[in-house]
Parts: structure tokens; sequence; C-alpha cells
């Protein structure tokens, strides 16, 4: 997520993970010894680890054995309980959305909020030289689980005001658009809102928490905001924007300066490295290794078994057994 800005400022940076774009290309969960050999073999020389939440079961099995200064970055923590308790086993967790930071805290877990961001290749320049013939758009999935709100909120919203809506890649149809619709599983200030300012587009989404009006200030970098399942008001807030072009266009303009100022991953990346530097000059992870290990053993299970009880789709049986087995052993 953060890779290629970390390199770009000029640190070593070794990637491991499910997809082909990784350095080392994993197929199932791992322990910490065979991610350690799994990088020595390269002869790449770590000095911490980043474990970034990739919407996924989790794929390191034992995170309280990194011998490494050691920081877990929760994204979706709305839908999955078990990263709290997952959290202990790390120096340092970062929090994606600000309202959960204290779930965190309060269980005795080193945390702060960082929020998400928009990686800078997004760039504008050659989007820009688009017309922008979509009035209003939505990219996104459709009929999640998770979110069973967004299906009737966009069919509503497109009963009282035309929406472009598509399923893959966002960036030809958010250049293409005047304003991106967000709406989230819960309320949370999720990627679409980075994305959607990062191409020039005016950002519509829902009233929320989680740090919203800290990132972006309504009604001058983002238009103002609509109440979630609000589908009547989210169009006439849609239908009065477009009505004056010109300050529609003030507001994206607006959005996409305090993106570039203070959202994208290059400073996320610094603010990273500074974090870091902290844990490194603290040597935090000696006291984790050296001090309550059998507690986080216990905690870091208990996080298999709340995934475990969560995973109750037939397809997912033979995932099921496996995190409910780790849940129990000793």
């Amino acid at each position: 997520m953060l890779a290629k800005a970390l390199r770009q400022q000029g640190h070593n940076v070794f990637t491991v993970g499910i997809e082909d774009s990784f350095d080392a290309v994993i197929h199932h969960p791992f322990t910490t010894a065979q991610l350690l050999r799994r990088i020595a073999e390269t002869g790449f020389h770590a000095d911490v680890l980043f474990y970034c939440d990739n919407g996924n079961m989790p794929l390191l099995l034992d995170p309280q054995y990194v011998p490494l200064p050691s920081i877990w970055y929760s994204i979706d923590t709305y839908c999955n309980p078990w990263h709290i308790p997952y959290g202990h086993a790390f120096d340092l967790v970062l929090v994606a959305q600000k309202d959960f930071v204290r779930l965190f805290v309060d269980e005795g877990i080193q945390s702060h909020w960082f929020p998400l961001f928009s990686p800078t290749p997004y760039s504008v320049s050659a989007a820009e030289k688009l017309t922008r013939d979509i009035p209003v758009s939505f990219v996104g999935t459709l009929g999640h689980k998770n979110n069973p709100d967004r299906k009737p909120f966009l069919k509503a919203f497109r009963e009282r005001h035309p929406l472009f809506v598509h399923s893959g890649a966002f960036m030809p149809v958010f250049a293409r658009s005047h304003i991106v619709l967000n709406q989230s599983a819960f309320s949370e200030v999720n990627f679409r809102c980075f994305e959607a300012i990062s191409c020039g587009a005016a950002l519509l989404t829902e009233r929320c928490n989680n740090g919203l009006e800290e990132l972006f200030v309504p009604g001058e970098e983002i238009l103002p905001p609509y109440t979630r399942c609000d589908a009547a008001g989210a169009a006439a807030i849609a239908a009065q924007a477009l009505a004056n072009p010109q300050r529609l266009k003030e507001i994206a303009k607006a959005g996409l300066a305090a993106l570039h100022a203070r959202h994208t991953d290059s400073i996320r990346a610094a603010m990273l490295i500074s974090l870091f530097s902290h844990l490194l000059a603290s040597r935090t992870h000696e006291n984790r290794l050296s001090c309550e290990l059998e507690r986080r053993d216990t905690l870091v299970r208990g996080a298999f078994g709340i995934l475990a009880s969560d995973l109750d789709s037939p397809q997912l049986t033979a995932h099921r057994n496996f995190y409910a087995r780790l849940a129990t052993q000793r």
C-alpha cells in the first residue's frame, strides 16, 4: 500500500502478500519463522515490520514473535472484530477510522489514528484533458453482505436524479465526473472519498464521524454531506451543486488541493517512518518479546476464535476449521 512512496523516499522495502505484484507471493498463512526465512533467502535485511490489513483473513499467525518493531494497520475494523485482540501482538496499531481507535486503546493497545489517503500517481493532469460528461457517478461493489443499504440507496437516488453506476476501474469514470457519490458500509471515510477527489471530482458523501470534517471541510473542499440512506437529500444536494457549475468546480479544486497538501501516500509514508523511528529508538519490541508473551498468545488465539465464528459460509468451512484449530491449540 505504501511501498512505492517509501521507496521514493529512499527506503528499501520488501513486500509479502497474495498478489503477483508483491516481492514474495504467498498462498496460505505463515508463521513468523517462515516469514523471516523467506525474507532471509532473498538477502534482504529487515529493520521493521509493517502489516497492512488487506481485507482478508490474517496471513501472519504469530506476529507477537516478530523480533522487530512492528505496526499493524487496521482498515476494515468495523466488520472484523478479530482485529482488536490481534492488535495485542504488535508494538503499535494504526487505525484508519478515527472512531475505532478507542476500541484498541480501551484494551490497553498503543494506537493512533492513521487516515486513508490517495496514492500520488492518481494524476489529475491527464484526467483534466477528458470531458467531464458524467454529472454524478458511483463506482463500487454492489450487493456485498457487509453493506445491504447500498443497492436500495443507489436505486432510490437514481429515481430522483441521473446516476452512472459502474463496478470496476474507478479512474476512467471519476475523471469524467463532476460529482462522485459515495456510500459506505458503516459510515466510514473509505478509499472512495480520496479516489474521487484525486480525480478532480467533487465528493458527495454521507454525514459521518470518523474524522471526516477534520480531513475535508464540508461545503468548501467537499459537498455538504447527506444523511445516511437519505437518497432524496443526496439527490437534492447533487442537483443544487450542478446548477452552479462554477461553485462546483471551486469545491472540486479546493478538495484536490487539500488532498495533495494533507492526504497523499507520500505524506502517510513520512508519518509511518516517524512512528517507526520512535519504536526503534525506544526498543519497544524488546519489551514485547520479554514479557506477557503468554497473554499475547492467548489474545491472538482469541482473535482466531472470533474470526472462525464469523466464517459461516459453507464455502469457507476449511478456513473456519483452520482458524478454530489455531484458537484452541497451545
